[in-house]
C-alpha cells in the first residue's frame, strides 16, 4: 500500500515520501523493512530513528524531535489508535463461512442464520436463535432459549446457560461461562445453607469482548447485564445482578459482588474486589488490588488495598508508610532523650 493512501486511512499527517510502499506493521523490537512501526514515547526515539522501519508512526508531541528529522513519518493526534487501525487494516482476515458440521447437536425449535461457521461437537439446546455469520468453535454449549447476535464469535469450550442473550459482534473466549447460578444462600432453621434459586438471566449487548475463563453469573431476579462495547480481560468474576456500563474496561482477576453497578467508560484494574450493591460512577478509575467497600462518585480515582480510598490520599499514605522505619527510629531516639532529660532533672 502506498503511504499516501495509508495516511488517509489512518487520518494521519504525512511527512516524507508519499510513494513509500508499506507492506505491514512491526514492533520496535522486531522491525522489518517495508513496515510501519509505532513510537510511543521519547526514550525509544533513538532506537526508532536507527531502525529499519520504512515509516514511523508518532504522536504530535514527538513529531518535531531532531532525532526524527531524516525519517519518513505519519503523525497522528492519537498514534496508538492509528496503530491499532493499521494492524486491523493489514492483518484482519475477511470472514469466510465454514458451514455447519454434521456433528452439530441441536434440539427442537432452534435455528441458525445464513453463512454460519459451526464446528464439530457444538451443542445447542431448544428454542435458541443463532444469528447470521456466527462462528461457534468446537465444544461450545448453548442452552435453551438463548439468542446469539450476528457476527459473534464464540471460541472453544464456552458454556452459555439457558435464557442468555448475546448481542452482535461479540467475542467470547475459551473457557468462559455465561449464566451460571449466582452465589446466593441463606441458613435454614438447622443452620444449613439453603439455596436461593437464580431465576434471572444474563444479557450481553453488542460489541462486547470477554476474555478466557470468565464467569458471568445469572441474576437472582431480572438481569445481569454487560452493556455495549465493554471489554473484559481473562479470569473475571461478575456476580448476580451486576451491571457493567458501556465502553468500560476490566482487567484480569477482578471480582464484582452481586448487585455492583459500574458506569460508562470506567477503567477497572486487575485484582480489585467490590462490596455488594455499590455503584462505581461514570468515568471512575479503580487501581489494581483495590478493595472497593463503598460507592465511588463519577470521575473519581480510587486505589489502595481494603478499603479503597481517594487515590491521592492513598499515594500520600504510601509515602508515609515507606518512611515508617525511619520515623520509628526517630521516635525511639526522642523517647531515649526524653527519658535521659527526665532522669537528669531528678
Amino acid at each position: 500500500m502506498k503511504l499516501a493512501d495509508l495516511a488517509v486511512h489512518l487520518k494521519a499527517e504525512l511527512r516524507g515520501d508519499a510513494t513509500t510502499e508499506v507492506s505491514g506493521v512491526s514492533s520496535l523490537d522486531d522491525v522489518r523493512v517495508g513496515t510501519l512501526t509505532y513510537v510511543a514515547d521519547a526514550p525509544r526515539l533513538a532506537q526508532a530513528a536507527a531502525s529499519a522501519a520504512s515509516v514511523l508512526l508518532v504522536p504530535l508531541k514527538l513529531a518535531q524531535h531532531e532525532a526524527l528529522a531524516a525519517r519518513t513519518l505519519l503523525i497522528a493526534r492519537d498514534a496508538k489508535l492509528a496503530f491499532a487501525r493499521a494492524i486491523q487494516l493489514f492483518y484482519e482476515k475477511p470472514y469466510v463461512a465454514r458451514g455447519v458440521s454434521a456433528e452439530l447437536i441441536m434440539d427442537d425449535g432452534s435455528r441458525y442464520g445464513v453463512d454460519c461457521s459451526i464446528h464439530p461437537r457444538v451443542t445447542i439446546g431448544a428454542n435458541s436463535i443463532i444469528g447470521n455469520r456466527v462462528t461457534l468453535h468446537p465444544g461450545v454449549v448453548i442452552g435453551d432459549h438463548c439468542r446469539i447476535g450476528d457476527d459473534t464469535v464464540i471460541f472453544p469450550n464456552v458454556t452459555i446457560y439457558d435464557d442468555s442473550d448475546i448481542g452482535a459482534r461479540c467475542r467470547l473466549h475459551s473457557g468462559t461461562v455465561i449464566g451460571a447460578d449466582g452465589f446466593s444462600f441463606t441458613p435454614d432453621e438447622a443452620g444449613h445453607q439453603f439455596k436461593l434459586l437464580q431465576i434471572g438471566r444474563v444479557v450481553i449487548e453488542d460489541d462486547v469482548e470477554i476474555g478466557s475463563n470468565c464467569s458471568i453469573d445469572r441474576a437472582g431476579f431480572g438481569e445481569t447485564r454487560i452493556k455495549r462495547g465493554a471489554k473484559f480481560d481473562n479470569l473475571i468474576q461478575l456476580g448476580h445482578n451486576c451491571v457493567i456500563g458501556e465502553d468500560t474496561v476490566v482487567a484480569s482477576q477482578a471480582g464484582f459482588s452481586g448487585g455492583t453497578q459500574v458506569g460508562t467508560r470506567c477503567i477497572i484494574a486487575g485484582q480489585i474486589g467490590t462490596n455488594q450493591h455499590i455503584t462505581i460512577g461514570d468515568g471512575a478509575i479503580v487501581t489494581a488490588r483495590a478493595g472497593v467497600t463503598k460507592s465511588v462518585p463519577a470521575g473519581k480515582m480510587v486505589g489502595g488495598v481494603i478499603p479503597a480510598m481517594d487515590y491521592q490520599e492513598w499515594r500520600k499514605s504510601q509515602v508515609i508508610y515507606a518512611r515508617l522505619p525511619e520515623v520509628y527510629e526517630r521516635l525511639k531516639k526522642l523517647e531515649r532523650d526524653y527519658a535521659a532529660d527526665d532522669k537528669n532533672a531528678d
